[in-house]
């Protein structure tokens, strides 16, 4: 796991960018990533966002590690970027993708999440959870496998 601000050596990440990395092996880093992305959007965020807000960030960070970690046989990216007035969160990994997942996808295969036919069901709410508590969400096909799921938060920057 890379810890915030920590690079690699010899990476060239720009200034502001912190990245963290999942391992498939070790599902306890999951609530631990949450942690440190939730600690950093925290010490960044204005001082008049409310917790309702936080929470929010909290259900789709928690959604998209939960995701990334379930769905994807090796390791996974995550990364929090702040360059405009919201946060930036990536979702990177080496899964299949969504093209398994056509009841996701429109006929342009852009991603619409929506609410699963089954009321009942356990799984099938967490992108639609996402899509709804974010400003927006996009899917990125990664030319080597895989995708990276990019939402922006309704939180704002301290000024």
């Amino acid at each position: 796991m890379t810890t915030p601000g920590a690079r690699a050596p010899g990476s060239r990440e720009p200034e502001g960018i912190l990245s963290w990395t999942l391992d498939a092996e070790d599902a306890a880093m999951v609530p631990r990533v949450r942690r440190l992305v939730m600690a950093a959007l925290r010490s960044r965020a204005a001082d008049d966002c409310d917790e309702a807000e936080f929470d929010a960030a909290e259900v789709v960070v928690a959604e998209l590690l939960n995701n990334t970690f379930a769905h994807t046989p090796g390791p996974a990216w995550i990364a929090l970027s702040w360059d405009g007035p919201h946060p930036l969160v990536s979702a990177a990994d080496l899964g299949p993708g969504f093209g398994d997942r056509p009841e996701l996808l429109d006929e342009q295969s852009r991603l619409v999440p929506s609410l699963p036919e089954d009321a009942l069901s356990e799984h099938g709410r967490g992108l639609y959870l996402v899509a709804e508590l974010t400003h927006d969400l996009v899917v990125t096909p990664r030319p080597t496998g895989g995708s990276v799921v990019s939402v922006t938060l309704r939180l704002h920057r301290r000024r």
